[in-house]
């Protein structure tokens, strides 16, 4: 997540901070993009770097755009993309942030050895591309390499920094919370370690913390439409082949018969009696099913190194004399936290 050293790392944020009141989504998104942009193209960017921050903004822009008349017609008559030029009228944002990506391709391609091993998955697709050449049936080609690198990016990008920016608004609204994962970090890990997966298992609270804000926050609340693959029957009900679904998951994130206080923030739905971690099968902020996130994996690890990472080092709060933040989403995919402040403080 950092192209220099943890001690870096940590030395840089609280250069950042300094207990001054600060929104920290930005700082989140650019540490998140640098993991998913090590993977595609084996670089990370420096946080002041020009072109990361127009990508960026692109990006955050590029979301909404589907709320507009044209938007919503062509989605619901995807058929009329195929007339030219209108995609990049309809969404123009999401145009120009494909298009940068599209030159980083272009240019990770000059410097693509086939003899060497595979540097990131954008080397891994090139060599499968070569290989499938003459096959006009393989899903091997630039579109779909230009569709995959998109996908990783828009999608690893904003869902998990949109995750921890949730999680560290609802633990500065909730110090008990943030004292008892400082609490568990000190006995697991201490200050002289950097935080590992291997700790995870280690630390039921803060893992069942992680969770709980994945449940309340809920940040995709309708998932990603689904087409069925083939005619099927459910509970009585024939769906043909071809129809778009759209799964509600907050009909089981928020489910009253089976969590205790759904609709609040209780990470004690993920500990038993013996404050040992439990994972409820309603849980499935990912989806389930083999059309579930491919990014989980990733996402997890991601989501409990950052959190754990910045729970060690510092102690977060509401700015003095700032009115107390809502911890009400703004409806949009992702689902945000309204923008807030909050302060870091060296620990």
């Amino acid at each position: 997540m950092w192209a220099g050293t943890y001690e870096q790392y940590h030395d840089f944020l609280a250069s950042l901070f300094l207990g001054h009141p600060v929104n920290p989504i930005t700082l989140l998104t650019k540490g998140v993009c640098n993991v998913i942009s090590s993977l595609i193209y084996a670089h990370r960017f420096e946080y002041e770097d020009s072109f990361l921050n127009r990508l960026l903004k692109t990006l955050q822009q590029s979301f909404g755009e589907d709320s507009g008349f044209i938007a919503e017609v062509l989605n619901a008559l995807p058929v009329l993309l195929r007339i030219p030029g209108l995609p990049g009228k309809a969404f123009p944002k999401l145009t120009a942030f494909i298009d940068s990506l599209d030159k980083m391709v272009i240019e990770h391609k000059t410097s693509w050895d086939p003899a060497q091993p595979p540097r990131d998955l954008t080397d891994a697709f090139l060599a499968e591309m070569e290989k499938a050449k003459g096959n006009p049936e393989s899903s091997f080609n630039d579109g779909n390499l230009r569709v995959v690198v998109a996908d990783m990016f828009m999608a690893g990008t904003v869902a998990t920094s949109t995750t921890l920016s949730w999680a560290l608004l609802l633990i500065i609204l909730h110090p008990d919370v943030q004292s008892r994962v400082h609490q568990e970090i000190d006995e697991v890990i201490g200050q002289g370690w950097r935080p590992e997966m291997a700790d995870q298992a280690r630390m039921p609270y803060t893992n069942a913390v992680i969770h709980e804000v994945q449940r309340f926050a809920d940040i995709v609340p309708v998932n990603i439409p689904h087409m069925t693959s083939r005619d099927i029957e459910v509970q009585g009900f024939l769906i043909p082949k071809g129809t778009t679904l759209i799964p509600n998951l907050s009909s089981v994130l928020k489910d009253e018969t089976v969590w205790e206080k759904p609709l609040q923030f209780y990470p004690e739905h993920f500990l038993d009696a013996q404050v040992h971690f439990v994972k409820h099968e309603a849980f499935m902020p990912f989806s389930a099913g083999r059309r579930a996130c491919l990014g989980e994996p990733l996402a997890r690890m991601e989501l409990f190194l950052f959190f754990t990472c910045l729970l060690q080092r510092f102690s977060f709060s509401v700015p003095d004399g700032e009115p107390r933040p809502s911890d009400r989403g703004i409806y949009a995919l992702p689902v945000t936290p309204i923008p807030y402040d909050l302060c870091a403080v060296v620990r």
